[in-house]
């Protein structure tokens, strides 16, 4: 696979290039700043981009989504409860994404799953069509946004979050997910990776949501 994280933004965003090694399409998630660094990235990557993802629509993760779309001239896909809060306006997606939706790039398939809490359209992104990850065998990868944090979990004070709804969201959606399990990467909106196992065995959140 392709896989590259890029820390942009006042706020440390992680922003992610991934995507297929052997077609070398790509997709862009959460291009929240920097957008030289995403676009050169890219290039040195020789990616072909095919979208831009957004986890969610706040600004951290979404301030450089009009420069990447239209310098690669790519569609835009996120989950339409986002626009619908207000949480973010600033453009129409141009595929809606709701649970269950499959976005093909190259032989992967990455899942999106509906995971509100941080916001009310919050996705994560997940596909079991890769097996290893920086030389050591794995079962998959998860975009988890501003859910799920290496130890910790996403803030739920802003307009639109909600805490029960964000644990019942890591509950159901990730730990419960039978498509997913302990050997797959945690790829968090901010701070470092993880695993699932993890997570499970030492976030300090984890009686709320196990």
């Amino acid at each position: 696979m392709i896989f590259k994280k890029l820390i942009v933004g006042p706020l440390g965003t992680n922003c992610y290039i991934f995507g297929s090694n052997k077609t070398h399409e790509v997709v862009v998630i959460d291009p929240g700043g920097n957008a030289e660094a995403i676009i050169n990235s890219i290039e040195e990557l020789k990616g072909k981009p095919i979208a831009v993802l957004l986890t969610h629509g706040h600004f951290d993760h979404t301030t450089k989504v009009g420069k990447i779309l239209r310098h690669f001239q790519i569609p835009l896909m996120y989950n339409k409860k986002e626009y619908d809060s207000g949480t973010f306006q600033q453009k129409e997606a141009n595929r809606w994404l709701v649970e269950g939706d499959i976005i093909k790039i190259g032989e992967i398939n990455l899942h999106a799953l509906e995971t509100p809490g941080h916001s009310p359209g919050s996705l994560c992104f997940y596909t079991s069509d890769v097996d290893k990850f920086q030389g050591n065998e794995i079962n998959g990868i998860v975009f988890t946004g501003d859910l799920l944090f290496r130890g910790s979990i996403g803030r739920s004070d802003f307009q639109g979050g909600d805490q029960n709804l964000l644990f019942e969201s890591i509950r159901k959606k990730i730990m419960n997910n039978k498509s997913i399990n302990d050997n797959f990467i945690v790829c968090p909106g901010h701070m470092g990776l993880s695993t699932v196992g993890e997570e499970r065995a030492n976030n300090m959140f984890r009686k709320y949501f196990l």
